[in-house]
């Protein structure tokens, strides 16, 4: 490879790590006057530019990303075409016009990880990177800032919502462990595990009962396939729960208590009148759906007469059968089963196992966070997604890598030839 070329895929990969940094610390809401600045955009775009010029000038081969790109492309197809029955054509289509960005990162993600040292930089990008929101959520409600129903922790941008900002957590979670496993030294794999802790306090302050449950599940998981350190892992889990349910201010009970009104838990019903509604547009509709974007303006026309005033559809399978019907639901399920058990013979190779198992894991948490939110247009599903893609076409490359050399064939078997 040229050292032009390679120059060139350098800066992609760069600007796409900038692109995520960017996403993260959401510089554009830090001061007065730079909202209207697109640094995220930016920094795509150039990622995009650089990977473009190395394709052109230097005839890099561009990839889909196999059966998940596939999906994926054709999922956003059918967002655009729903603009054609949608109940709001121009939601529908700005919809559209949002979505592609996710998909254009999905694809930069699988041409610009070609190696696992790039996976591994990508893996602890996402890392380190959460702990922006994470120390940015803990500074801000100790101040009393941006709090969310009085004391929930939340933040600026895109971590506004305090569920949002749990998810975003769980996620990092995910990776932080994986990036922890794959460490060369005794040092950083301390770090990392510190790392671990503003992720698992922001995701507390909280209150997100569904970010709590699905870091539980992440741990769970990551338990379950370290069995030679289960013990002590779940011996610390279940310390720390102990200690949190015996504090004066359990998080769990504070959050029932404040989402409870004449003996109804307010929040859980308003999910569940999303989803009723959800299912009535899928009923009713089942081949197309409501449209893209369109789900809170079709309420009026599909909610069962006893639910509340239109909310959104906190659930991310629902939001897709509702908003796209079975067709649109078939897609997203095959790109993020592909995603996921497309890894299963990445973690069967040593030099990929810790990120494999962690990308595996961060969509386990993406899976249990999306029954109790719609997330299907959220940055961390595609980077997710994106990665998958990418370490499952670096398993053969690997395995060439680390294949033993032939041994001779024995005295014996060259006498009886």
């Amino acid at each position: 490879m040229s050292s032009r070329k390679t120059g060139s895929a350098v800066c992609a990969l760069g600007a796409l790590i900038l692109f995520i940094a960017i996403v993260y610390a959401n510089p554009g809401n830090w001061f007065d006057g730079t909202d209207t600045i697109p640094f995220a955009k930016i920094a795509a775009a150039f990622a995009l530019v650089a990977l473009g010029c190395s394709c052109l000038l230097y005839n890099r081969s561009l990839r889909i990303g196999g059966g998940i790109g596939l999906m994926l492309t054709a999922l956003f197809a059918l967002v655009g075409l729903s603009a054609a029955w949608s109940f709001w054509p121009s939601l529908t289509v700005d919809a559209f016009l949002d979505g592609l960005k996710y998909l254009a990162i999905f694809f930069l993600i699988v041409n610009v990880v070609d190696s696992r040292d790039r996976l591994a930089r990508i893996v602890q990008t996402v890392a380190w990177v959460t702990l922006i929101p994470a120390i940015g959520a803990i500074v801000s409600h100790a101040r009393g800032q941006y709090l969310v129903e009085g004391d929930r922790a939340s933040w600026i941008g895109i971590f506004g919502n305090p569920n949002d900002l749990a998810y975003h957590m769980v996620v990092g979670i995910a990776l932080t462990m994986a990036a922890r496993e794959a460490a060369q030294t005794r040092t950083m794999r301390l770090v990392y595990l510190a790392m671990l802790i503003p992720m698992g306090l922001t995701i507390l302050l909280t209150q997100s009962r569904g970010g709590m449950i699905s870091a539980g599940v992440v741990v769970a998981l990551w338990v379950a396939r370290s069995l030679k350190h289960a013990p002590a892992v779940i011996g610390l889990v279940v310390s720390v729960g102990c200690i949190l349910y015996l504090a004066p201010r359990d998080p769990w009970k504070a959050r029932s208590e404040t989402s409870v009104a004449f003996g109804e838990d307010v929040s859980a019903a308003g999910r569940v009148d999303a989803w009723r509604t959800g299912l009535n547009m899928l009923a009713e509709r089942p081949l197309t759906g409501v449209g893209s974007g369109a789900f809170m303006v079709a309420w009026p026309t599909f909610a069962p007469g006893d639910v509340g005033p239109a909310r959104t559809e906190h659930n991310t399978f629902i939001q897709m059968a509702s908003e796209l019907g079975i067709p649109g639901l078939a897609l997203f399920l095959a790109a993020f089963i592909a995603g996921a058990l497309g890894l299963s013979r990445a973690t069967k190779v040593p030099q990929l196992k810790p990120y494999a198992r962690g990308i595996q894991c961060g969509l386990a948490g993406f899976a249990v966070c999306s029954l109790s939110g719609g997330l299907a247009c959220t940055w961390p599903l595609y980077l997710l997604l994106g990665v998958s893609a990418a370490t499952s076409r670096l398993v053969e490359p690997q395995r060439q890598m680390v294949k033993p050399l032939r041994s001779p064939a024995p005295l014996s078997a060259v006498r009886a030839a």
